[in-house]
């Protein structure tokens, strides 16, 4: 099937993309996950571990390298002493102005030698897929 092509050249080309950003940062792609799961709110390690598929002991090593490197940190809940909160940090809010695949100015520069209605039939084409995709995904929960 084409689309089925299309798909996995898109995420190839976007994974080279990500990937010399992460270099530069001294980040992988195993933790841009799990600080995506934190950029707008805390979550537990098991949160975090459920939301991007990898074990509670492989997010919790993750954890301890970006905390050592000041992307995250641990606070406890004040009610509930038992509960640590993954919470991002102020390094971590400079980090979408460093990561060009968070940046919308970097989709423009790169596609910028398509027409308005090239571009609009590609949104759209995209927002249906994606709403189709996460209908899907949802049924089978």
């Amino acid at each position: 099937m084409e689309i089925g092509h299309s798909i996995r050249k898109l995420t190839k080309i976007f994974n080279v993309t990500m990937k010399e950003d992460l270099k530069e940062l001294g980040l992988t792609k195993p933790q841009i996950m799990t600080l995506g799961t934190v950029y707008y709110d805390r979550k537990t390690i098991g949160q975090i571990s459920e939301n991007t598929g990898l074990s509670y002991s492989t997010v919790s090593g993750i954890i301890d390298r970006l905390e050592r490197d000041g992307w995250i940190e641990r606070v406890r809940d004040e009610a509930d002493r038992r509960i640590v909160w993954i919470g991002k940090t102020d390094k971590f809010d400079l980090l979408k102005e460093k990561l060009h695949f968070f940046q919308e100015s970097f989709y423009e520069k790169l596609l910028s030698d398509l027409t308005d209605p090239e571009l609009d039939t590609i949104i759209h084409s995209l927002g249906l897929l994606t709403t189709y995709l996460e209908k899907k995904v949802e049924e089978k929960l």
